[in-house]
């Protein structure tokens, strides 16, 4: 029933979006035999729909795009009504969106998880190697006092200021206690990415929460953290398709696109996009061409 009131609670957003003349679908839904391919409102996400897009343009398909779509609630059940037929998601996030409860971690675990979880007219196409999660960085001053790893942080904690989005506190906080005994002097509630950045080279923060495959951790020598006990589940990018929208084929060439998608790929088309402010459909295209699809 959570997993369902979520997305009923959804689909009154949209269609108060869609009362309100700014139905970000309203320009097609794939009625004519098209696809239509979303993405999230952040650059990574985008990249990514570029990328299925031109592989399913590679098989002959008519694709429509509806980028910056924004918040899960309103793009997962636009899925599910049939008015987009993919969009990137991830599957940790997904997996908790669907049932908050699960307590899947490991990779396969949650992709599994998820599987068997999704509602009626959704369906996930293969997971892609790339990963893009959560992760506590610090300087490397600050890991060369000892600090490598979630373990070596949790009894120093109290030291430290951590710089994280607004939704870390509910969402970790009480985690990171029962798992590394981890209680922060203060967290301090940031924007994700240069401003997080920025605080923690500036020392306004000593442990700044930010994303696997950001482009800023190598370019200001930032030090990742271990998490051994596996506290962030895990987040491979995934398809997030209409159930039945695409042919044998175009989930075919998707899944292809997907396997060719490492960590380190992904890392190196964002620094692509966000740091040398290369087009990203052109940057998609490229991928598409070097994986041969």
């Amino acid at each position: 029933m959570k997993r369902w009131g979520a997305l009923a609670l959804a689909g009154l957003a949209l269609a108060g979006l869609t009362g309100c003349g700014g139905d970000p679908f309203q320009a097609g839904n794939g009625t004519d035999g098209s696809l239509v391919v979303g993405s999230a409102d952040f650059t990574e996400s985008e990249l990514v729909m570029n990328i299925y897009v031109e592989a399913l343009r590679g098989t002959g398909a008519e694709v429509e795009t509806k980028p910056r779509i924004g918040s899960r609630e309103t793009y997962v059940n636009a899925v599910a009504q049939g008015e987009l037929s993919l969009i990137p998601d991830y599957t940790g996030n997904l997996l908790q969106y669907v049932d908050e409860k699960d307590p899947a971690t490991e990779s396969q675990q949650v992709y599994d998880a998820l599987r068997q979880k999704l509602p009626p007219g959704l369906d996930v196409l293969e997971q892609a190697p790339a990963e893009d999660s959560d992760v506590l960085t610090v300087t490397k001053a600050t890991a060369d006092t000892g600090i490598r790893s979630l373990t070596d942080l949790g009894p120093r904690c109290g030291e430290f200021v951590l710089g994280a989005p607004a939704e870390w506190k509910t969402r970790w906080e009480q985690r990171i206690a029962e798992v590394y005994g981890c209680e922060f002097r203060e967290i301090r509630n940031l924007e994700a990415g240069t401003v997080t950045v920025d605080a923690l080279t500036g020392d306004t923060v000593q442990v700044a929460n930010l994303f696997t495959t950001s482009s800023q951790i190598s370019a200001n020598a930032l030090v990742p953290l271990a998490d051994p006990s596996d506290m962030f589940p895990a987040q491979h990018v995934v398809p997030l398709a209409g159930e039945g929208k695409l042919t044998p084929a175009q989930a075919d060439v998707v899944n292809r696109a997907s396997r060719a998608l490492t960590t380190e790929k992904l890392t190196e088309l964002n620094r692509r996009v966000e740091v040398d402010k290369a087009n990203p459909t052109d940057v998609a295209r490229e991928f598409i061409a070097e994986a041969g699809l």
